[in-house]
């Protein structure tokens, strides 16, 4: 056996030209006129043919994810601080207000964040007003004024 007399099994299939006579056609896959029958044709994900909506039939601007839940842009973006309510407790007296500018004054949060979030893990027999802030169902039942 010599290096030049071996030979491949399946030889490499060259890629077909289109648009040149044969089983094709004229038109070779391509469809009659417009742009993107043509040579050099530039298809961006903007081009539908006509108005791009951004999630609509046919157009790939934004892409639809797959599975329940995946609204993709409406989706809620809401990044809650959680304070529970035993530390709340500890750190407030009997009938005091709870707002963002206390609760930084007081070292429960570091910074002033749009949304807080109250929760009702822990017990306590005080009693609070909220302000400017979302409680759960439990902590405003058992725990505001």
């Amino acid at each position: 056996m010599e290096i030049h007399t071996l030979q491949a099994d399946h030889p490499l299939k060259k890629s077909k030209r289109i648009g040149r006579g044969g089983k094709r056609g004229t038109y070779s896959g391509k469809g009659q006129k417009g742009q993107r029958s043509r040579s050099g044709a530039k298809i961006s994900p903007l081009f539908t043919g006509g108005s791009a909506t951004l999630t609509g039939q046919g157009s790939k601007v934004v892409h639809k994810l797959r599975g329940q839940g995946n609204s993709g842009i409406t989706k809620n973006t809401k990044k809650y601080t959680v304070i529970n309510i035993e530390k709340i407790a500890d750190t407030f007296e009997n009938k005091d207000t709870v707002s963002p500018e206390t609760l930084i004054e007081r070292g429960l949060i570091t910074k002033r964040t749009k949304y807080i979030k109250i929760l009702g893990r822990g017990e306590t027999t005080k009693k609070f007003v909220f302000d400017g802030v979302v409680c759960s169902a439990s902590v405003l039942e058992q725990f505001s004024l």
